[in-house]
């Protein structure tokens, strides 16, 4: 798309399909995380999100959000999964596409941000 700066297009070209556009064009940049096809992307106003491609932590991702009290799912057609788990005062913010076998994941403080609103303004969940 040649819209985004060179690290994060390299992101952008694995997990374009995973969260909308608008959220990489927020990206200042994004940082291989020593994991094959892995990132860790930020900017200044939207924070940072990991990005993992991965089947085994899809899947394991998948688990958590849908099988722990502490998680709550908003989102689940069987391949998309996407909802947050809450850790103390932290939630951590997860969208799961299972066919793909990618995960991206943004924690937020819970105590300053709803997480079922985060996760509607930055347009993950329908």
């Amino acid at each position: 798309s040649g819209a985004f700066n060179a690290s994060v297009e390299q992101a952008y070209e694995i997990f374009g399909g995973l969260v909308p556009e608008g959220i990489f064009a927020q990206f200042d940049r994004c940082d291989p995380n020593g994991v094959t096809d892995s990132f860790n992307c930020s900017g200044s106003e939207v924070g940072q999100f990991q990005f993992f491609k991965s089947k085994t932590k899809a899947s394991q991702t998948t688990q958590v959000l849908t099988e722990l009290r502490s998680s709550q799912v908003i989102e689940d057609d069987g391949d998309r999964v996407v909802g947050w788990s809450t850790l103390g005062t932290t939630a951590v913010i997860t969208v799961v596409d299972n066919k793909e076998g990618m995960v991206m994941q943004q924690m937020i403080s819970s105590d300053q941000e709803d997480p079922e609103e985060k996760i509607k303004e930055l347009g993950l969940a329908k």
